[in-house]
C-alpha cells in the first residue's frame, strides 16, 4: 500500500506532467511544432528529469539509504540487506542529479524566453551574463554534489559507516540554496525594467509581472525545502518530498506564462505568425516611445541601424514567431511614400497617444538611404 509520501508524489508528478503537456499544446496552437524555440525544448527535457526524479524517489523508498545507519546498526544487517541500502544510496545520488539537473532546466526555460523578449534591447546583455551566470552556478552546485565526499563510492557506503559529510550532504542543501536563490533573483530582475517602462495599465503589468517574475514562488519554495529538510537532517522521507514539491511549484510556476494564453481570448504574451501578407514593421513601444520589440519580415524599428536591426532582430515567417509584451497593441505604422528619383518625400504616421514617428526617404541613382 502506497505511503502518504507516495501518494503525494505521484499526485504532483500527475498534475505537473498535466501542466507540461499544457504548455506543449498551447504553444503548438500559437506557433506549430516547426515555431517551438529553445524554451519549448528545454521543457521537455523538463519532463524527461521530472520523471527520472519521482522514479528514483520511488527506489528511494523501496530500498531505503544508508542515512542513519550506525555501525551497530550495519553490524547486524545481512550481505542483502545492505546490498540494498547501497542501491538505494546510489538512487539518492543520481535523484540529486536529476533534482538539481530540473531546476536549472526549468531556468533554462525563462532565459529562453526572456532572450527573444529583449531581442534588439539593452537588457539582452543582462540575459547573456545571466545564462552564463547560471551555467556557472549549475556547474558549482554539481562540483558540490560530487566533491563533498570523497572517494566517490562512500556516498553510498553502508557499513562501515561513511561519516555524517557523505551520509547527511549539508553541503549540498547549503550550495544548492545559495546559488539556486542568486540565481533566481537574478533571473526575476530581467522583465523588471521591461515592465516599468511598457506602456500598460497597472493591472495588467501586474498580472504580466506574477507570470513573468514567477521565479518569487520557486525562492519561497527552495528555502522551504532547505529549512524542512535540515530540521530533519536525518529523515530522508522529508528531504525528497521537499525536493517534489519545489519542483512541482517550479513547474507550474515557469510555464504559467505559456500556457495563459489557452484560458484567456486577451493574451498578455502574444505570439505572432508571419506570413507572405506580412510584409511590414510593426513595433510595441513604451511610453518613452521605444521599440520593444518587432512582428514582420522587414523594415528597420526605432532609432536602430540597419547593421545593428540585422543583427537584433529576427524575421518572423510561417515557421518561426516572437513573443512580446503587450497591452492593447500600439503599432508605429508608416504611410506608403510617393517617391521618384531625385527627390525626397516624407511619410508620417499617424498619431498614436502623442507619439510622432517621421521616415525621410531619399532616393539617388545606384544609392537608397534610410532616415529615421
Amino acid at each position: 500500500m502506497a505511503t502518504p509520501f507516495q501518494t503525494e508524489a505521484w499526485t504532483e508528478y500527475g498534475l505537473g506532467t498535466l501542466v507540461l503537456f499544457l504548455r506543449y499544446f498551447a504553444r503548438w496552437k500559437t506557433v506549430g511544432f516547426k515555431g517551438y524555440q529553445g524554451d519549448d525544448y528545454f521543457a521537455l527535457a523538463a519532463l524527461v528529469f521530472w520523471t527520472c526524479e519521482l522514479v528514483m524517489l520511488e527506489l528511494i523508498g523501496q530500498s531505503g539509504t544508508n542515512i542513519g545507519v550506525t555501525d551497530e546498526m550495519g553490524a547486524k544487517m545481512s550481505a542483502a540487506e545492505i546490498a540494498k541500502r547501497e542501491f538505494g544510496s546510489k538512487c539518492l545520488l543520481a535523484g540529486w542529479n536529476f533534482y538539481v539537473t530540473l531546476i536549472f532546466t526549468l531556468k533554462g526555460v525563462m532565459l529562453c524566453l526572456y532572450s527573444r523578449m529583449t531581442l534588439g534591447l539593452w537588457q539582452r546583455k543582462i540575459v547573456i551574463w545571466t545564462q552564463f551566470g547560471t551555467v556557472i552556478a549549475y556547474i558549482a552546485v554539481m562540483a558540490a554534489i560530487w566533491g563533498h565526499c570523497t572517494p566517490v563510492h562512500k556516498n553510498w557506503q553502508v557499513y562501515p559507516n561513511p561519516g555524517d559529510t557523505c551520509t547527511l550532504a549539508v553541503a549540498n542543501y547549503l550550495t544548492l540554496v545559495v546559488l539556486n536563490i542568486v540565481t533566481d533573483i537574478a533571473i526575476v530582475s530581467i522583465p523588471v525594467p521591461l515592465l516599468w517602462t511598457v506602456k500598460l495599465t497597472i493591472k495588467r503589468k501586474l498580472m504580466i509581472g506574477v507570470l513573468l517574475c514567477s521565479g518569487v514562488f520557486i525562492m519561497v519554495a527552495t528555502l522551504l525545502r532547505c529549512v524542512f529538510s535540515l530540521q530533519d537532517i536525518q529523515g530522508i522521507n522529508t528531504s525528497t518530498i521537499w525536493a517534489i514539491r519545489e519542483t512541482f511549484v517550479a513547474i507550474i510556476a515557469v510555464n504559467a506564462a505559456a500556457i495563459k494564453p489557452l484560458f484567456s481570448a486577451s493574451r498578455w504574451l502574444v505570439s505572432s505568425k508571419g506570413s507572405s501578407r506580412d510584409k511590414g514593421t510593426s513595433s510595441y513601444i513604451n511610453k518613452h516611445g521605444h521599440p520593444l520589440g518587432t512582428i514582420g519580415g522587414s523594415g528597420i524599428s526605432g532609432g536602430i541601424s540597419a547593421n545593428r536591426h540585422q543583427k537584433y532582430m529576427t524575421q518572423l515567417d510561417d515557421n518561426s514567431s516572437e513573443e512580446h509584451i503587450v497591452g492593447k497593441p500600439e503599432f508605429v505604422g508608416y504611410s506608403k511614400p510617393e517617391v521618384r528619383a531625385g527627390s525626397t518625400t516624407s511619410g508620417q504616421s499617424d498619431n498614436q497617444d502623442g507619439i510622432m514617428v517621421t521616415r525621410t526617404y531619399e532616393v539617388t541613382p545606384g544609392k537608397s538611404t534610410l532616415d529615421v
